[in-house]
C-alpha cells in the first residue's frame, strides 16, 4: 500500500502555505497509520487479558502463578483477579485515549483534504493506493 501525497505532472504552482498544508497532511497520515496499528495491538492485548481473566475464573481457588518481569509469583484467585482487572482497566483507558486521538486526526485530515482538493483538484492525490 502506498501512503502519502502526490501532485500531478501538470504545471501547478504551489505556494508556501499550500506546501505546509501538504506536509501537515502527510505527517498526520503517517501518525494516523501508526496509531491504527497501536490500537490494533491494544485490542489484541485486551483480548489476551480477557482470556487470562477467564483462566483465573476457571482456576476454582487453586493457587495461580503470574509471570511478572522475569519471574513467576504465586497468588490466590482474588489477587490474580484484581491484578488482571487493573491491567484491563489501564489498557481500556489507553485504548480510549488512542481512539480519541485517531478521531481528532481524521477530522484534521478531512479538513486539509477538503482545502487541498478545492485548491488543486485532480492535480493532487491524497488517497492511498490499496
Amino acid at each position: 500500500m502506498r501512503k502519502g501525497v502526490s501532485v500531478g505532472k501538470q504545471d501547478t504552482h504551489i505556494e508556501r502555505e499550500d506546501q505546509d498544508k501538504i506536509n501537515q497532511f502527510s505527517r498526520l497520515n503517517m501518525k494516523f497509520h501508526d496509531l491504527k496499528e497501536d490500537i490494533k495491538k491494544n485490542k489484541d492485548d485486551l483480548e489476551n487479558l480477557d482470556d487470562a481473566a477467564l483462566q483465573v475464573e476457571e482456576s476454582l481457588g487453586d493457587e495461580l502463578k503470574l509471570f511478572l518481569g522475569e519471574c513467576f509469583v504465586t497468588v490466590d484467585e482474588e489477587g490474580a483477579t484484581t491484578y488482571v482487572e487493573k491491567l484491563q482497566e489501564e489498557k481500556q483507558k489507553e485504548l480510549d485515549k488512542k481512539q480519541d486521538e485517531l478521531e481528532e486526526m481524521e477530522s484534521k485530515m478531512k479538513t486539509l483534504k477538503t482545502y487541498l482538493y478545492a485548491k488543486f483538484g485532480s492535480s493532487i492525490n491524497l488517497e492511498e493506493d490499496a
